[in-house]
């Protein structure tokens, strides 16, 4: 008997509480329905927001791509037969390649200007700029890539095309701070042993030679396994 009372109790209270937390669902139904609703639109908002930016990151690594694509497309000759046209994919020359390269990277630049394939596509176009021996538009647009790119490594890359743009123009004490500072941010992805060598060269063309054979000098013994390490010491050898 005993054993049946507790088995009709322990009934009896379920009984009681599923009942209690019946009624508390009932009263509560509209503002129970009203928050499921949220949590649902909530979750349809956030859906449509990852779709569309992989879909904007997908459209603007597209861009970035077809930049890069003519930036390293063949060079083929002008055909010379009559009616002939350029093989699709080649340019005549470096210089119609480097500007439709320009070209390409502008476009993404314009349409994703904050995204890091716009801010990519800046540096490169810097970099076709400076090749083109545009040096003080390629300063600029490296300045630009790296106020734009904060503290990631597309920064201190363009930094290091900002300098080399200032010593095209024999801006050299401005060359000479910016890669001082980057030689000496030991957390930057950059090769400190990379950038002492360029600022080692830009010391030689600054005329500065014991300064040039005191950098050259670092990398030979505090990077021993550099690769840039045998030229770093014919250059101590040289400057003598």
């Amino acid at each position: 008997m005993k054993t049946q009372e507790r088995h009709h109790l322990k009934t009896n209270e379920f009984a009681v509480r599923t009942a209690r937390v019946a009624e508390t669902l009932q009263g509560n139904r509209d503002r129970i329905l009203l928050i499921v609703g949220g949590i649902a639109v909530l979750a349809t908002i956030l859906g449509v927001y990852l779709y569309m930016q992989r879909r904007t990151d997908n459209q603007a690594g597209a861009l970035l791509g077809e930049g890069l694509v003519i930036q390293q497309a063949q060079i083929a000759p002008a055909p010379t037969i009559p009616g002939a046209k350029q093989q699709a994919g080649t340019y005549p020359t470096e210089q119609a390649r480097a500007e439709a390269a320009l070209a390409a990277f502008q476009k993404a630049i314009d349409e994703y200007p904050s995204h890091d394939a716009g801010i990519a596509a800046r540096y490169h176009r810097a970099s076709v700029l400076l090749s083109l021996g545009r040096a003080t538009d390629a300063e600029k647009e490296f300045s630009d890539a790296a106020s734009a790119a904060g503290s990631s490594l597309t920064a201190s890359m363009a930094r290091l095309g900002q300098a080399q743009a200032q010593a095209a123009q024999k801006k050299y004490d401005d060359a000479i701070k910016v890669l001082t500072d980057l030689s000496g941010q030991r957390d930057s992805e950059l090769p400190v042993d990379g950038v002492l060598m360029e600022l080692a060269r830009v010391y030689q063309r600054a005329g500065r030679a014991q300064d040039a054979k005191a950098t050259f000098k670092r990398v030979a013994d505090e990077f021993p396994m550099s690769p840039y390490v045998g030229e770093a010491r014919q250059q101590v050898a040289t400057i003598g």
